[in-house]
C-alpha cells in the first residue's frame, strides 16, 4: 500500500485551508521534492517522485508529488518527514 505526499501538507508558508496538513511549528517552509524524497529514504519508505503533477487546490502550480510506502500514520509521518528536513537545513 502506498501514499501520496505533497510538499503544501508539510509547507509553513501555506494555511489549513491551503492544504497544510501539520502544525505550522512542525512544518518546513517551501519544502522541495528532492527534500521530502531524501528524508522518505532516511525513512525506508521506498520514495517515487511524480514531477508533473498538481495538488487539486492549487491546480495551476506543476507542484509535483511523493509517492511512499504506507508504514505508519500519515500525520506521524509527515511530522517525521519534516523533522528531517529540518535537519538536513540547518
Amino acid at each position: 500500500m502506498r501514499t501520496i505526499i505533497w510538499p503544501v501538507y508539510i509547507d509553513s508558508q501555506k494555511t489549513k485551508k491551503k492544504g497544510r496538513r501539520i502544525s505550522k511549528k512542525d512544518a518546513v517552509s517551501s519544502p522541495k521534492l528532492r527534500e521530502i524524497t531524501s528524508a522518505a529514504k532516511k525513512l525506508q519508505l521506498n520514495p517515487e517522485v511524480e514531477n508533473n503533477k498538481f495538488y487539486s487546490r492549487s491546480w495551476w502550480e506543476s507542484s509535483g508529488r511523493v509517492s511512499v510506502d504506507k508504514k505508519m500514520v500519515k500525520r506521524e509521518m509527515l511530522i517525521k518527514i519534516s523533522k528531517i528536513i529540518k535537519g538536513m537545513r540547518s
